[in-house]
């Protein structure tokens, strides 16, 4: 499976929230890119366009409301764009936003795979969740991290400095 490099409901949404992302917008566009080929490794299927929205808007919050606690502002941006490009269940799309943290497995498949997506990304690919490490290195030296993880760290600290009993305020159960 070759890696996707572009889809039009993320490149669309994306492109909306340039001045947002500002500098970071490669940054935050290589990690949408990457956790979307993920999942859909993982589904062995085309991304669906309900998941192709939440990719694009799942940590969007970061930037448009400018907090670390971002699911909330995250979720209404997914809610925003649903209608426009034509997505029937937007309570999905909510879904894979606000679950895409949870510590425990998701029973719907299309929330999992969302789930453990972000998971490969985040830790780096030292946790596959059953992706080809082969797979994982051909979508990271097309979507390289660009600083990805250092941001995440710097935006933690940042966090843990203004709610220090909030640390990681995305986390779900």
């Amino acid at each position: 499976m070759d890696p996707i490099l572009s889809h039009q409901v993320i490149d669309a949404v994306l492109a909306r929230h340039l001045d947002d992302l500002g500098p970071d917008e490669p940054i935050y566009r290589n990690h949408v890119y990457r956790c979307a080929n993920y999942q859909r490794a993982l589904l062995d299927a085309e991304l669906p366009d309900a998941a192709a929205l939440a990719w694009a808007v799942h940590d969007l919050g970061i930037w448009t409301a400018g907090t670390f606690d971002y699911l909330a502002p995250s979720v209404a941006l997914g809610d925003r764009y649903a209608a426009e490009f034509g997505i029937a269940e937007p309570a999905l799309v909510r879904a894979m936003v606000l679950d895409h943290h949870g510590v425990r497995p998701r029973r719907d498949r299309l929330i999992e795979t969302f789930r453990v997506a972000d998971r490969v990304d985040v830790t780096h690919g030292l946790v596959r969740g059953g992706i080809d490490r082969d797979f994982v290195a051909a979508v990271v030296g097309r979507f390289p991290y660009l600083g990805f993880h250092r941001f995440l760290v710097r935006s933690a600290l940042g966090q843990l400095r203004r709610e220090p009993t909030r640390p990681l305020p995305m986390l779900r159960w």
